[in-house]
């Protein structure tokens, strides 16, 4: 049985020791967006039993056979033995005067350490060993939060003792003493929770002061660490107190800063990030109180897989470098668990399979050239010992069946050919239209990614070059310029209200024409449409399409990535070179915008940290009420002349393309806005974007056409209807 315990916040309240305590961010607009949250209910033991957080006592010969089961589980072993270093003499505790960067670390440090140690000490096969490694977790665990931390203040800006790392440190000090645990006497035992209480406590009288507006991860984190030591010291009388805060804080980040369907407004990194603190609290939920918060969760996992590109990377939009999918963490969360990702295996499967087929080999390099990894928490997160822990090594991968786009009503829309081919067919595009939220954000609305032939191109400049706090992000990283996207009178798009996702006009999914168009306004101002549409699995058209109540200055930007630009008259080519990010590649690209002006600017780019330079893109400009401009783009192997031949045929009617290639011609047509009618090459429509495929004989093959009462190609009548509608079909 459970102890389920209600703790309602007026109750809590009492149960402060003195600090002062702000109350929680205000609702709104943090409870309108389409987030999930777990049950309310604190939910503890009916007794403290030890182990317990991530495995019992039941559990320990299974993990010990796992250190050696494969070649996975051995490496991993070996680095929580090297992290456990019995030779390493412990720091004495800084001043609060020190460094920063030496008071994070000795903080970080020391607990990944304690819980190395604590680990080894239950899983070591020699005596010798166990005792050794168990003495010094015991040695760490008297010293957990000696030093300066309660003297300093997290709310500070940069402060050493941040609350985002204490999170972190929480879980590490849990796991450790949760290892230990049996072994120690009264008089230790109780030295240690008074040491770990005090901490609990901390956080949670001050976990509001120190994030008083938005519920973003510097909230969640320390409350997910704050519930892990409420589970394990559940026998405290405050521990309930402190679980129900817990969940109740991490609910407003995953009420807000989540989709219901499972995407995070603040980019992979910052998901990365949180994924280092939501994953051991919800395997400590489970495996102590019974409670299965990876039901709640479970989108997010599977939308780590549904926007993935080929390479297995997360992108960089918003704040963010790329990321892998560390979705084999959870795999074994979901043995039995349907998806809709697969017709027959169950998440578990699907899981392990993003991973195992993700390349990290720029996350490798990373790691060798600057020590960090990709988890956004190096100085405090033991990545390879939760590795271990969650490693199944019968777990088979299988690859997901479902329909490869994917379109989330969370906001985000991916076009691909398969979910694992690669090669010069290869196909991926990321179309972005997620509602703004309030903390690390980018002016990136309607922005998309490509990468095509194993090469990333059409790319989001990223994060920064460096982190947060560096005055390039603002200058540029995060400016609506350094995206795919639009700016009217130099203000970036937004959304219809707050925490509205930019709704969709249109949605094709079709074997020859994938597309969707979405819509941001720029406030009152001016109205803007972009519309995608990939075409015959191979190109991709971009229709934008903007409508103003005055004339104002229209700009779009379009970064191919890391490559360089060459003119061919009206045809523009980005070369990529074979690099830590694919083969090499082109990317080419025909654009009609009329009445404006394009010329090649440079601009700083980003997809690991560290790793910047700048490249050219494409900024196209032009002083109007009203804007109908296209693009095509058709990315190619290194080195191959092009298989497009695109010829700009607008007319006073429309601004329009015509596109021929061995076996097919298309021609694609739009107008700012639809009523007025259309006439060119044979074609009729009062549509606002008309496309038509034909074969090289002229032959009508299919027609696409967006908010249109009639098309008539040809002379001949194809599509009626009594109001503005979209469709498309084969003829």
């Amino acid at each position: 049985m459970k102890k389920r315990l209600l703790v309602p916040f007026p109750f809590a309240v009492l149960l402060l020791c003195g600090c002062v305590s702000t109350a929680a961010p205000d609702a709104a607009p943090y409870d309108s967006y389409t987030g999930f949250a777990l049950a309310p209910e604190a939910v503890l033991p009916n007794h403290e039993t030890h182990p317990s957080l991530w495995f019992n006592a039941d559990d320990l010969l299974a993990l010990r056979a796992r250190r050696t089961a494969d070649a996975f589980a051995r490496e991993r072993w070996a680095a929580v033995e090297r992290l456990a270093d019995l030779s390493a003499e412990l720091p004495p505790p800084p001043a609060a005067s020190a460094e920063t960067k030496a008071i994070h670390q000795y903080y970080g440090s020391l607990s990944m350490a304690a819980r190395a140690h604590a680990v080894v000490a239950l899983l070591s096969d020699d005596p010798s060993v166990q005792s050794a490694h168990r003495q010094r977790a015991e040695a760490l665990l008297l010293r957990a939060y000696d030093g300066p931390i309660f003297d300093l203040d997290s709310q500070v800006r940069g402060s050493p003792v941040d609350e985002i790392y204490r999170g972190s440190w929480l879980q590490n000090y849990a796991h450790a003493y949760d290892c230990i645990q049996p072994t120690l006497t009264t008089e230790i035992d109780r030295e240690i929770r008074e040491r770990l209480a005090r901490e609990a406590q901390c956080v949670y009288e001050n976990l509001y002061r120190w994030t008083p507006r938005s519920p973003h991860n510097h909230l969640s984190k320390p409350a997910w660490g704050l519930g892990s030591m409420a589970l394990t010291l559940s026998d405290d009388p405050r521990a309930a107190a402190w679980l129900a805060r817990a969940i109740e804080a991490a609910n407003k980040n995953t009420r807000y800063f989540f989709s219901g369907d499972g995407l995070y407004r603040e980019g992979s990194h910052y998901l990365i990030f949180s994924l280092t603190n939501f994953v051991p609290f919800l395997y400590h939920y489970r495996n102590v109180s019974g409670v299965d918060g990876f039901t709640t969760y479970q989108p997010v996992f599977e939308a780590m897989v549904k926007v993935r590109n080929s390479r297995g990377w997360l992108p960089n939009i918003e704040d963010s470098y790329i990321r892998p999918t560390p979705t084999h963490l959870v795999a074994g969360a979901y043995g039995n668990v349907s998806t809709e990702l697969s017709s027959s295996a169950p998440l578990a499967q699907v899981l392990m399979w993003s991973y195992v087929n993700a390349d990290l080999t720029p996350f490798d390099r990373e790691r060798a050239e600057s020590g960090f990894n990709y988890s956004g928490a190096s100085w405090d997160y033991p990545l390879e010992l939760d590795e271990f822990l969650t490693h199944d090594p019968t777990m088979k991968p299988v690859a997901p069946d479902a329909d490869p786009n994917v379109f989330l009503a969370g906001g985000q829309t991916v076009f691909r050919d398969s979910w694992t081919s690669h090669g010069a067919e290869q196909r991926y595009l990321l179309f972005h239209g997620m509602p703004t939220a309030d903390n690390h954000n980018h002016d990136d609305h309607l922005s998309f990614v490509i990468e095509a032939a194993g090469q990333m191109m059409c790319s989001d400049t990223g994060y920064s070059r460096g982190t947060y706090a560096g005055a390039e992000r603002t200058a540029w990283y995060n400016t609506a310029t350094a995206h795919n996207t639009l700016t009217f009178n130099g203000e970036a798009a937004g959304d219809p209200a707050p925490n509205v996702t930019p709704p969709t006009l249109f949605r094709f999914d079709t074997p020859s024409l994938v597309g969707e168009e979405k819509q941001a306004v720029f406030g009152t101002a001016a109205t803007w449409q972009r519309a995608i549409l990939w075409v015959d699995r191979d190109y991709y058209v971009v229709s934008d399409r903007l409508q103003a109540a005055h004339p104002g200055t229209i700009v779009a930007a379009l970064h191919g990535g890391r490559g360089q630009l060459d003119h061919q008259g009206g045809h523009q080519v980005w070369s990529y070179e074979a690099d830590n990010y694919g083969p090499a590649a082109r990317l080419n690209c025909w654009q009609s915008a009329p009445n404006a002006t394009t010329t090649t600017e440079s601009g700083e780019l980003t997809y690991i940290k560290g790793d910047y330079a700048a490249f050219p893109y494409l900024k196209t400009t032009a002083q109007s009420a009203h804007a109908a401009w296209l693009t095509v783009l058709a990315p190619a192997v290194a080195e191959t002349p092009p298989a497009h031949a695109v010829e700009n045929v607008s007319n006073t009617t429309c601004t329009a393309l015509a596109i021929s290639s061995a076996d097919r011609r298309c021609l694609v047509a739009s107008q700012p806005a639809a009523g007025p009618m259309i006439k060119i090459a044979g074609i009729e429509t009062d549509g606002a974007l008309v496309l038509i495929r034909r074969d090289t004989s002229g032959r009508p093959l299919s027609y696409a056409v967006h908010a249109a009462t009639s098309l008539v190609i040809d002379g001949r009548a194809i599509f009626r209807a009594a109001q503005p509608r979209s469709e498309t079909k084969d003829l």
